[in-house]
């Protein structure tokens, strides 16, 4: 339907085409002089054209009485006086009434197309579109349309976005910096190397952070802080924290294992907050092993950046004595005590449960471990069944569902060997819990969903077992294990440490020798761990699958859908890929079950596995890490591996996930 404007507009062109006709009809048709009649024409279209602007003048009037009626007198006063401009148009999204406030920005748009009169706008009528922001002009607006009228309403938001860019530019963002293994190396160095370790590695950091214009000051002899506005950090993001690099190039320059830790908060409401989030972002960076640094803007995921080396040991237990001293502390608290291994337990979860137990034991405490109707790996599950009736004289293994009916406010929960309810074997006890302690070696999540009072997470340490060997020997009270005990737990050092060649530190060694002096038998734990012929056939078919990415890496991925391995298996295949020479990590990528597919991965040191399946969601260790999905198909798996793999050797940040294997 045509406005009135365009009607009038009609009108006068068909008044003025008749009257064009006529003059050439008397002038070339009839040999009339028209001069006279010419100047009468000529009368009216002025008159004509005033009349015009006459009627368009009293419509505007018109329409602006009517806005003022529509929206009431004060309204349009604040609308005019708060520079709204509106927008209103027809039902073919013709322009028909401009406000002044537009006219005079120059939005000369009546008797156009709306949505070709101004460039982009065609996107504010689309569904679940009612508001976009645009440039015009060298000014910002925002244009809102009307839910029920035909109407636009145009803010000029310039200043807001001006001062909004200035906030996020010039806000805080707070950060610490720890230098790992800093107070264990200077103590026994003397002054000449502490001096020289000052001024190449904490200098090179210091003028790293005034580069980017950040003030740092230190808070201890290995801690700083750093204060820095958003627009400076963002170009430190840029960089991707290369520092961490230079770090342990100067460290190594100087034969000291000392590398960097960072964390970085912004975007909270008080500087308290923001300093509470720095310190436990330093926590979470220092519990996956340092030498890197965690960001974290209000309400969104944590970013990790670095990661390249792997996790160091620190020299001194002191770590450890006071954790066996505040574990030891709960278990004295509670009555009774549910030691929980993670799902398809192995044997260093088996083996970390069968040691705390021990633990509970020494303080007179009941504790069950939750094993039965739970899934166990394949070998742990072997030398369980072969030895359950020699264990049982020892330990008590229930049920979840016992666990829960017997589960009381004074109860303690202790999770072993993971960090996550999502790999729990007891779920549900775990969440029910309101008295919970961990115990793990894997790098943490950066959202940790078990509540706990204590954690002790150390991904330096080459196993869960290694962390409870170190508590036993810690104990006010003298603990001698059985034999079967001790082989069962030396047996989960050997299977984390792929027969200690692997994730060592002198600290495992030291395990070792703890457990062989407890009785464990090497020669039995051995024997158990043979591979079967099963394993060995699948370890024989599964590397047909390889294939070699950057002549560094393998990769078998075991597309075929009949094709079920064990976890276990998977592990060991990796394992057996990296002893081919010139393969610095390997992944396999195969089904564990009819709607289960897993990714092992393992590195001789040079590559982080971990960082690359976190990428995917998976997590571990920096030298042998996992993943499970219940979504996709081992190809799919193996172009996003490929892909993770390509961005890792790019640089580029790895993000924070579950951990496994």
């Amino acid at each position: 339907m045509l406005s009135k404007t365009d009607s009038m507009k009609i009108v006068f062109a068909a008044i003025s085409l008749v009257e064009i006709i006529i003059l050439i009809l008397l002038k070339f048709v009839f040999k009339i002089d028209v001069s006279f009649l010419a100047f009468v024409f000529l009368l009216l279209a002025i008159l004509e054209i005033a009349y015009l602007f006459f009627f368009f003048e009293t419509e505007k009037r018109t329409r602006d009485i009517d806005i003022a009626r529509f929206l009431g007198k004060d309204a349009k006063e604040a609308l005019d006086y708060g520079e709204v401009g509106m927008i209103i148009y027809d039902s073919n999204y013709m322009v028909t009434w401009v406000s002044e406030f537009l006219e005079s920005r120059g939005f000369n748009i009546i008797g156009e197309k709306l949505t070709k009169a101004i460039e982009g706008l065609a996107s504010l009528f689309k569904e679940n579109t009612g508001k976009i922001t645009m440039e015009a002009d060298g000014h910002i607006y925002e244009f809102i349309r009307g839910e029920v009228d035909p109407v636009v309403f145009v803010k000029d938001i310039t200043e807001y976005f001006q001062l909004n860019d200035t906030y996020n530019r010039e806000r805080l963002v707070l950060g610490l910096v720890h230098f790992d293994n800093y107070n264990e190396t200077v103590q026994h160095e003397d002054e000449q190397m502490i001096a020289a370790i000052n001024t190449n590695i904490r200098q090179k950091v210091v003028n790293w952070v005034s580069e980017y214009h950040g003030v740092i000051r230190r808070i201890r002899a290995e801690r700083f802080l750093v204060i820095i506005n958003q627009a400076d950090f963002r170009n430190m993001l840029n960089s991707k924290f290369d520092i961490l690099n230079e770090v342990k190039k100067a460290a190594a320059s100087l034969n000291v294992e000392i590398s960097t830790s960072m964390s970085f908060a912004s975007g909270y409401s008080s500087i308290e907050e923001q300093d509470s989030a720095i310190n436990d972002l330093m926590e979470l960076v220092l519990s996956r092993g340092g030498d890197q640094v965690a960001v974290r803007s209000y309400g969104e995921e944590v970013q990790f950046f670095g990661a390249t080396s792997q996790a160091s040991a620190q020299t001194s237990k002191v770590r450890a004595r006071v954790m066996a001293k505040g574990f030891a502390g709960v278990v004295d608290e509670s009555d009774k005590i549910f030691i929980v291994p993670h799902s398809d337990a192995d044997l260093d979860a088996l083996g970390a449960c069968l040691g705390f137990d021990y633990i509970c034991s020494n303080h007179g405490k009941s504790s069950y471990i939750i094993f039965n109707g739970i899934k166990v790996e394949p070998k742990a599950l072997e030398i369980y069944d072969n030895n359950v009736m020699d264990l049982v004289t020892r330990h008590v293994f229930i049920s979840e569902a016992e666990a829960l009916d017997m589960l009381d406010e004074n109860s303690l929960v202790v999770v072993c060997d993971h960090h996550s309810n999502d790999l729990s074997s007891a779920p549900k006890l775990v969440e029910a819990s309101k008295r919970t302690v961990i115990i793990d070696h894997h790098r943490r999540k950066n959202d940790n969903n078990i509540s706990a009072m204590l954690i002790y997470n150390e991904p330096a340490a080459s196993s869960t077992v290694e962390l409870i060997s170190e508590m036993l020997q810690y104990q006010a009270i003298n603990t001698d294990l059985d034999d079967l005990d001790a082989t069962i737990m030396y047996c989960g050092l050997l299977v984390d440490t792929d027969f200690l060649k692997a994730r060592c530190t002198a600290r495992s060694f030291e395990a070792c020798a703890y457990l062989k002096r407890q009785g464990a038998d090497s020669t039995l734990a051995n024997e158990w761990l043979k591979d079967s012929l099963e394993d060995f056939v699948n370890r024989i078919n599964i590397s047909k699958y390889m294939e070699v990415v950057n002549n560094e890496i393998a990769i078998a991925a075991v597309d075929a859908e009949d094709r079920i391995f064990s976890r276990t298996t998977l592990a060991q295949c990796a394992n057996y890929l990296n002893t081919i020479k010139g393969i610095e990590a390997s992944f396999v990528i195969g089904r564990i079950d009819d709607s289960l597919i897993a990714v092992s991965g393992r590195s001789n040191g040079k590559i982080n596995v971990q960082v690359i399946l976190e990428k995917m969601g998976g997590g571990g260790h920096y030298n042998a890490a996992g993943l499970q999905r219940s979504s996709g198909s081992v190809k799919e798996i193996r172009q996003e591996l490929l892909k993770a793999i390509e961005e890792y050797q790019q640089g580029g940040n790895s993000n924070e996930s579950d951990s496994a294997d």
